[in-house]
Protein backbone atom coordinates (compact mmCIF):
# COMPACT_ATOMS: atom_id res chain seq x y z
CA UNK A 1 0.00 0.00 0.00
CA UNK A 2 1.25 3.34 -0.69
CA UNK A 3 1.66 6.24 1.56
CA UNK A 4 1.81 9.47 0.47
CA UNK A 5 2.16 13.48 1.92
CA UNK A 6 1.67 16.56 -0.04
CA UNK A 7 2.86 19.80 0.77
CA UNK A 8 3.87 23.32 -0.72
CA UNK A 9 7.19 23.93 0.22
CA UNK A 10 7.59 27.37 -1.21
CA UNK A 11 4.72 29.59 -2.10
CA UNK A 12 6.34 29.83 -5.81
CA UNK A 13 6.72 25.90 -6.33
CA UNK A 14 3.86 23.88 -7.46
CA UNK A 15 3.08 21.39 -4.35
CA UNK A 16 5.41 18.61 -3.73
CA UNK A 17 4.16 14.87 -3.14
CA UNK A 18 6.34 12.22 -1.48
CA UNK A 19 5.18 8.60 -2.29
CA UNK A 20 6.34 5.65 -0.31
CA UNK A 21 5.79 2.25 -2.09
CA UNK A 22 7.43 -1.12 -1.88
CA UNK A 23 10.84 0.27 -0.55
CA UNK A 24 11.07 2.90 -2.56
CA UNK A 25 10.71 7.13 -2.01
CA UNK A 26 9.44 9.01 -5.08
CA UNK A 27 9.21 12.40 -5.01
CA UNK A 28 6.93 14.69 -7.62
CA UNK A 29 7.08 18.30 -7.93
CA UNK A 30 5.20 19.05 -11.19
CA UNK A 31 6.59 17.34 -13.80
CA UNK A 32 10.15 16.48 -12.06
CA UNK A 33 10.67 13.19 -10.46
CA UNK A 34 13.05 11.75 -8.44
CA UNK A 35 13.49 8.19 -6.86
CA UNK A 36 15.04 6.96 -3.89
CA UNK A 37 15.61 3.10 -2.98
CA UNK A 38 15.21 2.50 0.68
CA UNK A 39 18.63 0.08 -0.32
CA UNK A 40 20.51 3.40 -0.44
CA UNK A 41 19.17 4.85 2.27
CA UNK A 42 22.50 6.36 5.01
CA UNK A 43 20.83 8.41 7.41
CA UNK A 44 17.50 9.37 8.87
CA UNK A 45 16.25 12.05 11.25
CA UNK A 46 12.89 13.16 12.18
CA UNK A 47 12.25 15.72 14.14
CA UNK A 48 8.65 18.00 14.88
CA UNK A 49 7.91 19.24 11.16
CA UNK A 50 10.53 17.83 9.09
CA UNK A 51 12.26 14.95 7.93
CA UNK A 52 15.61 14.52 6.34
CA UNK A 53 16.92 11.52 4.59
CA UNK A 54 20.10 11.35 3.38
CA UNK A 55 20.40 8.59 0.50
CA UNK A 56 23.84 7.76 -1.29
CA UNK A 57 22.68 9.61 -4.58
CA UNK A 58 21.05 12.90 -2.72
CA UNK A 59 18.94 14.12 -0.04
CA UNK A 60 15.14 14.66 0.75
CA UNK A 61 13.43 17.22 3.01
CA UNK A 62 10.05 16.62 3.87
CA UNK A 63 8.36 19.36 5.77
CA UNK A 64 4.94 18.88 7.96
CA UNK A 65 3.86 22.08 6.90
CA UNK A 66 2.50 23.68 3.75
CA UNK A 67 2.16 27.05 2.71
CA UNK A 68 -1.55 27.66 1.46
CA UNK A 69 -3.28 30.62 -0.09
CA UNK A 70 -2.68 33.98 1.21
CA UNK A 71 1.17 33.39 2.66
CA UNK A 72 -0.80 31.48 5.50
CA UNK A 73 0.93 28.03 6.86
CA UNK A 74 -1.23 24.85 6.74
CA UNK A 75 -0.34 21.78 8.63
CA UNK A 76 -0.42 19.04 6.98
CA UNK A 77 0.58 16.71 9.95
CA UNK A 78 -1.48 13.71 9.83
CA UNK A 79 -0.01 12.57 6.10
CA UNK A 80 3.57 13.78 7.42
CA UNK A 81 3.64 11.41 10.79
CA UNK A 82 1.99 8.36 8.89
CA UNK A 83 4.54 9.01 5.82
CA UNK A 84 7.32 9.09 8.44
CA UNK A 85 6.29 6.16 10.78
CA UNK A 86 5.93 4.26 7.38
CA UNK A 87 9.49 5.50 5.98
CA UNK A 88 11.06 4.79 9.70
CA UNK A 89 9.64 0.60 9.85
CA UNK A 90 10.33 0.01 6.20
CA UNK A 91 14.05 1.14 6.07
CA UNK A 92 14.68 -0.99 8.61
CA UNK A 93 14.34 -4.10 6.48
CA UNK A 94 15.72 -2.56 3.59
CA UNK A 95 18.50 -0.58 4.61
CA UNK A 96 20.54 -2.21 7.99
CA UNK A 97 23.38 0.45 8.12
CA UNK A 98 20.53 2.95 8.35
CA UNK A 99 21.22 5.28 10.91
CA UNK A 100 18.69 6.79 12.97
CA UNK A 101 19.62 9.95 14.35
CA UNK A 102 18.59 13.51 15.15
CA UNK A 103 19.79 16.54 12.68
CA UNK A 104 23.45 17.94 13.10
CA UNK A 105 23.12 21.93 14.58
CA UNK A 106 24.61 23.69 12.33
CA UNK A 107 24.10 27.13 14.04
CA UNK A 108 28.05 27.50 14.17
CA UNK A 109 28.75 27.09 10.34
CA UNK A 110 26.05 30.00 10.18
CA UNK A 111 27.87 32.07 12.25
CA UNK A 112 31.18 31.22 10.45
CA UNK A 113 29.80 32.20 7.07
CA UNK A 114 27.74 35.70 8.72
CA UNK A 115 30.98 36.36 9.32
CA UNK A 116 32.61 35.86 5.76
CA UNK A 117 29.45 37.60 4.57
CA UNK A 118 29.70 40.82 6.77
CA UNK A 119 33.77 40.79 6.38
CA UNK A 120 33.80 40.57 2.00
CA UNK A 121 31.05 43.23 2.59
CA UNK A 122 33.17 45.79 4.24
CA UNK A 123 35.83 45.26 2.11
CA UNK A 124 33.63 45.36 -0.95
CA UNK A 125 31.95 48.64 0.80
CA UNK A 126 35.55 50.56 1.24
CA UNK A 127 35.77 49.57 -2.67
CA UNK A 128 32.96 51.34 -3.75
CA UNK A 129 33.72 53.78 -1.79
CA UNK A 130 37.73 54.38 -2.82
CA UNK A 131 36.76 54.15 -6.11
CA UNK A 132 34.53 57.58 -6.14
CA UNK A 133 36.69 58.88 -3.32
CA UNK A 134 34.47 58.95 -0.01
CA UNK A 135 36.68 57.64 2.04
CA UNK A 136 35.38 59.18 5.23
CA UNK A 137 31.78 57.74 4.10
CA UNK A 138 33.14 54.04 3.47
CA UNK A 139 34.77 53.70 6.07
CA UNK A 140 31.57 54.77 8.33
CA UNK A 141 29.67 51.88 6.54
CA UNK A 142 32.26 49.16 6.93
CA UNK A 143 32.60 49.89 10.26
CA UNK A 144 29.07 49.21 10.77
CA UNK A 145 29.31 46.29 8.97
CA UNK A 146 32.81 45.56 11.07
CA UNK A 147 30.95 45.89 14.65
CA UNK A 148 28.25 43.06 13.32
CA UNK A 149 31.44 40.77 12.29
CA UNK A 150 32.60 41.31 15.55
CA UNK A 151 28.96 40.66 17.62
CA UNK A 152 28.61 37.40 15.91
CA UNK A 153 32.41 36.33 16.21
CA UNK A 154 32.03 37.20 20.35
CA UNK A 155 29.17 34.38 19.98
CA UNK A 156 30.82 31.78 18.01
CA UNK A 157 32.41 30.16 21.22
CA UNK A 158 28.93 29.28 23.60
CA UNK A 159 27.35 27.48 20.14
CA UNK A 160 26.91 23.70 20.51
CA UNK A 161 28.18 23.71 23.94
CA UNK A 162 27.14 20.94 25.72
CA UNK A 163 25.24 21.46 28.94
CA UNK A 164 27.14 20.64 32.11
CA UNK A 165 24.74 18.51 33.86
CA UNK A 166 25.74 18.37 37.96
CA UNK A 167 26.11 14.48 39.38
Amino acid sequence: MATVHRARISPLLPITEWTLVEGELTERRGVRVRRFPLSELRRLSITEGLARADFARGRVRIPARSFGRGGRLDDHGPSFVQLTEALASESAAYAPQLRLGRPRRQAAEMLVWTIVLCGSGALAVMAAAAMIGAWALGLALAARLIFVLILTAAALPWIDRQQITPN
